[in-house]
């Protein structure tokens, strides 16, 4: 498991994160939060990118009896990833299971079941600058998948995939399940995480707001979620949470979470069930 205590992160004399404290099991876990919720800086203290922050962080066995860091278990995919564009995809894959020290004798092997995860099998003699953009993202991800990591964070892994290729990113996670692996992926996009992680942590301004699964995170707008007309919309906006406009045959209808009471107590609308959006909305509003 991975044990985060009071850990905390200033640039120059701003705290940019606020104490945090998780103790996470093996499953998939989402970091959720708006851009500039303390998101990455968090991946890269856990990465050992930072050094310079207060706190521990630290493996621990099933005892809670904690073993430190070893950062050659690590598979980490920064926000922005590239470099070494010179290098044939197979010899990229190669210089990262180096700095991993995964043994000699298993690494072709590692390179294989890596390319075939994210299906650029056939781009292993590519050299990385003539991969598109969202070929690069998957060969971003692969490099994490090279020596069964026991801690992988994606940091908006999804950026440059396109609609198949998120599918895909969602099947390597699921398959990560088996590895018990603490997995860790930050995202602004709730439908990034929604269907595939066992728990989200919520973060705001530095702040982690709290923990839930997906059902819990969705429960806690429940009975606030409304669907009302343009007009209602505009007599009411000072006490709603606007989630999304719908259009539809009749013009348009706002999808709103109630924030309080309206003014004369009347609220022309019909409620709707809770999603997992509208319950990170409310939290982090």
């Amino acid at each position: 498991m991975l044990v985060i205590h009071n850990l905390s992160k200033k640039f120059r004399k701003k705290e940019v994160l606020h104490p945090v404290n998780l103790t996470l099991g093996s499953g998939i876990y989402g970091l959720l939060g708006e851009n500039g919720a303390g998101k990455t800086t968090l991946l890269r203290c856990i990465a050992g990118l930072y050094s310079d922050y207060e706190g521990s962080v630290s493996f621990a066995d099933k005892a809670g009896q904690k073993t430190g860091m070893d950062y050659d278990k690590i598979g980490y995919l920064p926000q922005e990833f590239g470099g070494l564009g010179e290098l044939r995809v197979n010899e990229f894959l190669r210089y990262f299971a180096d700095m991993k020290r995964i043994d000699k004798k298993s690494v072709d092997e590692e390179i294989n079941r890596a390319l075939e995860s994210v299906n650029l099998t056939d781009k292993r003699k590519e050299r990385v600058m003539k991969l598109s953009g969202g070929m690069r993202r998957r060969l971003g991800i692969a490099q994490t998948l090279l020596g069964h990591p026991k801690l992988i964070m994606y940091d908006e892994p999804t950026t440059g995939l396109d609609p198949k290729e998120r599918l895909r990113f969602q099947n390597i996670i699921e398959d990560s399940r088996t590895a018990d692996a603490v997995v860790l992926i930050s995202t602004h996009i709730v439908s990034d995480i929604e269907c595939l992680c066992d728990e989200i942590i919520v973060m705001k301004e530095g702040h982690v707001l709290g923990m839930y699964t997906p059902a819990q995170l969705a429960e806690t707008a429940a009975g606030r979620v409304y669907e009302i007309s343009g007009a209602e919309y505009e007599k009411h906006k000072e006490h709603v949470l606007p989630v999304k406009k719908i259009q539809n045959a009749d013009g348009h209808k706002w999808r709103v979470i109630l924030e309080g009471h309206t003014e004369d107590n009347t609220f022309e609308g019909k409620m709707a069930d809770s999603t997992v959006e509208d319950g990170y909305l409310w939290v982090s509003k």
